[in-house]
Order: structure tokens, then C-alpha cells, then sequence
């Protein structure tokens, strides 16, 4: 009986890690074909939703009025997610310290720990935060992920982008600055 359970535990482990290689090797090839988005100008009125702090502390989008906000829902299981998220970490790189924008990067199904714990590994230090996706208004549930929506200082979505892209290109950088000199 200990050899069964033995060799069903070895099994499960190889599944296991067999899993964690092909998520892997899928993060790697999508890094390596990601595009910038093309972001075309709307407006459209953005809608508040409440989001939390990985401590717990409740805060609504509505607070960022005045900003220009990106904002980029995601997930730490989402391959597309975690391909992308090299390149948002050098977009608020760009932008750290700049009191004229908010990067809210939300995870719609984590929990904090979880949030915490990629971070750490990932060596990330974006400004991450937490909801459910009760709390996401059906106008902003793309039904992909990543989903990434920036809004002008009025609070207006000025732009909406579904899936993995570059968000340190350029053009995004050039798109922000516009959008910061209004």
C-alpha cells in the first residue's frame, strides 16, 4: 500500500511540474511576440468600481480623478497576464513617482498572498491591488484577460485594450504623455 501511495504522490509531483514547464514555455513564447497595443482614442464614460489594497483597505477608481489612470485587470493564472507584465512594470518604471498618473494593476481573482507571493518572485513592484469580479462593472468585463483600460483626468476611458501587449512601447509612453499634458 506505501509503494502505491508512493508512486501515485511521484506522479502527481511530475504532472505537477509538467504543468508548471508547459506554462512556461507558453509565458515565453507569448513574451516573445508581444506587440504594443494599438490604442485608438474614445471617450466614454468610465464607471467607479471598488478595489482593495493587499492589506485590505477598501479604495474606489473614482479617487484617481484628476489622474490619468492605467489601469490593467489581471490574473496571477493567466499566462497572457503574467507574459505582459515585464512590460508594465517598465511603463511605471517610466512613470514612478510621477503624481500626475495612477497605475492600478488588479488582480480580479487572486488573493493578496497570492498577489504577494508572484510579486516577490517575479521581482515586481508595481502598484498591485485585489477585487472580485462582482465589483467590475459589465461594461469593463471584456471577457479576456488581460484586460487594460486607461482613463483621461475626467475620469472618461479614453482607451480599452483586451489580451497580452507591449505596454512599454513607445507609442503607449507617447499616448500617456498626451493624455498628462491636458
Amino acid at each position: 500500500m506505501k509503494r502505491i501511495g508512493f508512486a501515485v504522490l511521484c506522479v502527481l509531483a511530475m504532472a505537477v511540474l509538467g504543468l508548471f514547464a508547459l506554462f512556461k514555455i507558453v509565458q515565453h513564447r507569448i513574451e516573445s511576440r508581444l506587440a504594443p497595443p494599438v490604442l485608438t482614442r474614445q471617450s466614454f464614460s468610465g464607471t467607479d468600481f471598488t478595489y482593495r489594497t493587499l492589506d485590505g483597505t477598501a479604495r474606489r477608481l473614482g479617487d484617481s480623478r484628476g489622474k490619468v489612470v492605467f489601469l490593467n485587470l489581471w490574473e496571477t493564472w493567466c499566462v497572457q497576464c503574467v507574459a505582459e507584465m515585464p512590460t508594465v512594470q517598465k511603463l511605471y518604471n517610466h512613470y514612478r513617482g510621477d503624481s500626475d498618473i495612477d497605475f492600478l494593476i488588479v488582480s480580479r481573482l487572486d488573493s493578496p498572498g497570492a498577489v504577494r507571493s508572484y510579486a516577490h518572485r517575479n521581482k515586481l513592484d508595481v502598484p498591485f491591488y485585489v477585487t472580485e469580479d462582482r465589483d467590475i462593472p459589465e461594461s469593463m468585463q471584456l471577457n479576456q484577460y488581460p484586460s487594460t483600460f486607461i482613463y483621461d483626468r475626467k475620469g472618461s476611458i479614453v482607451a480599452e485594450h483586451a489580451g497580452a501587449s507591449n505596454w512599454s512601447d513607445k507609442s503607449v509612453v507617447e499616448f500617456i504623455d498626451e493624455l498628462r499634458a491636458r
